[in-house]
């Protein structure tokens, strides 16, 4: 197992407050997970995005807020990069998330004003977003920006600079069948037309900052809040793109989302879905992940489908 970049004290200390996670509101996004089995092992699936729903600013933003404004005080090196690249862009980012605030979201909704200078720290100390930047130079299309603050499982210093193909390396398949779509779709993209999709995985920890290769053991969670649910969670990325009309960069936003597994019990529907999808060539990495969580979650994933 790789080690993690900080300790699993330190990254333990950023954890949020799993009764924050229960799903009493804010759940619905489950439904938009696609688990339709295919032949293919990864897809793009991008859907067009009204530019009213372009961010998601919900009931956990006080919380996330506050802890990403935490991550770029104190584990800023982790968290923040900006290459010459991508500074012009930055500042076109920055100013379209305050617009996008200004217009969306009350004033008195919004968290205090952060005292964060550079574009992109401001923009990711406003939103529950992550925020990077792709940016085309020397034949390529190259992550050289981010405010990277709720990371699945990668370290910003280790993408910064490279081409899409090298930042999704670790993906399964991703070379052969998904590589070339992404560039010429960042190639094609419109400005003023945003798109969307999501992925999906199951975690055995509640963790949001996870700048690793893999979770150590020791962060995993020791227990699940209704019984008889294995203390595992469903995190899903909810991810946007868009062109930025000046400096034609790609503003790739990613929402981290999250809810106990435990939340299925409840809707069997679902949960006869997942254990179809993770028995499907399309979830042989995320099987890996979980390692000898596998079998049980399985198991129980059948029980309660059973009883739909």
């Amino acid at each position: 197992m790789t080690p993690s970049v900080l300790s699993p004290a330190v990254l333990r200390s950023y954890a949020p407050d799993p009764d924050r996670y229960w799903p009493v509101e804010g759940s619905s996004w489950l439904d938009e997970i696609d688990l339709t089995v295919t032949e293919a092992h990864t897809r793009m699936g991008t859907r067009a995005l009204p530019e009213d729903e372009w961010l998601v600013y919900d009931h956990l933003a006080s919380d996330e807020v506050l802890l990403r404004r935490r991550l770029l005080t104190e584990q800023r090196a982790h968290v923040l990069a900006c290459s010459p690249y991508a500074e012009k862009s930055a500042q076109e980012a920055g100013a379209l998330v305050d617009r996008w605030l200004a217009t969306h979201v009350p004033v008195a909704e919004q968290g205090p004003e952060t005292e964060e200078v550079h574009p992109l720290a401001r923009a990711g100390a406003r939103v529950q977003e992550d925020l990077c930047l792709m940016v085309h130079h020397d034949g390529a299309w190259r992550l050289e920006g981010a405010a990277l603050c709720f990371p699945s499982l990668w370290l910003l210093a280790e993408k910064l600079g490279l081409p899409t193909a090298l930042v999704h390396q670790p993906v399964p398949h991703y070379a052969e069948e998904l590589s070339h779509k992404v560039d010429r779709f960042f190639d094609r993209l419109p400005a003023g037309r945003p798109v969307w999709r999501r992925n999906v995985s199951v975690w055995p920890a509640l963790v949001l900052w996870a700048p690793c290769h893999d979770l150590d053991p020791s962060l995993w969670s020791e227990g699940s809040p209704r019984s008889g649910a294995p203390p595992l969670w469903i995190r899903s990325e909810r991810q946007t793109l868009r062109r930025l009309p000046e400096s034609g960069a790609i503003l790739f936003t990613i929402r981290v989302q999250t809810m106990p597994i435990a939340v299925l019990m409840e809707r069997p529907d679902r949960a006869r879905d997942f254990a179809a999808w993770f028995r499907s060539p399309m979830s042989e990495g995320r099987r890996r992940q979980l390692g000898s969580q596998l079998g049980p979650m399985l198991a129980w994933l059948d029980q309660v489908a059973a009883t739909a």
